[in-house]
Formats: structure tokens, C-alpha cells, sequence
């Protein structure tokens, strides 16, 4: 929900986000952050099979240092191998949690 640009370092692609917009969630349980939050992705190729993700969020407004997370990302490799369908319903996390949104919607 802000503005990506990427660029490469390397064999890593780097994606910061900015620009965020303060309303939305930063995450599924409805945690806020400001609109001053920095997201940098590194996408690193470890194997044709594999990368290295990782994110450092950074929001001097809600937290009080940056933080990382980190992963590895798998190449599905198996015959046959097929994406899982992922049903998308509209404002389910607003149903679910909006009652503690930092500024409540009327109800």
C-alpha cells in the first residue's frame, strides 16, 4: 500500500516501499503504523531453486527501532506442481478486526 521501486545490488534485487498510506493494516491482525514506514525487501538467488528473502521495517513513529525478518523462498519442483487458489474476500480482515483499528469505523 505505498510506493515500490526496486534496484539491483548485486545479484539482490532491493525493493524499498515508501509513501505508505497510515489507514491501512500493517499486518493480518490489524497492527498500525505510520505513514512514515520504510519497508526494504531483499530478494537474494541462493539456487535455481531457492531464494533468500528478507524485509527490515523501519517506523520511528510506532517503533522504536527497525526490525528484520527473514526466509527462504522454494521453487515447487515436483511434477505436476500446481499453485493453490487463494479465495479473496473482500474487507474480511475489517469484519474480523476493525474494532481495533486505531480509529474505529462507524458502525
Amino acid at each position: 500500500m505505498g510506493q515500490s521501486v526496486g534496484r539491483w545490488e548485486g545479484d539482490t534485487l532491493v525493493v524499498e516501499v515508501t509513501g505508505q498510506h497510515d489507514m491501512t493494516w500493517f499486518d493480518r491482525s490489524g497492527n498500525h503504523h505510520s505513514d512514515q514506514m520504510v519497508v526494504t525487501e531483499r530478494f537474494t538467488p541462493v539456487s535455481p531453486y531457492h531464494l533468500h528473502y528478507e524485509a527490515t521495517i523501519e517506523d520511528p513513529v510506532t517503533f522504536t527501532r527497525p526490525w528484520v525478518i527473514s526466509m527462504p523462498l522454494y521453487r515447487r519442483m515436483e511434477p505436476n506442481a500446481r499453485l493453490m487458489d487463494f479465495n479473496c474476500i473482500e474487507f474480511v480482515e475489517e469484519l474480523l478486526y476493525g474494532e481495533w483499528r486505531r480509529q474505529p469505523l462507524e458502525r
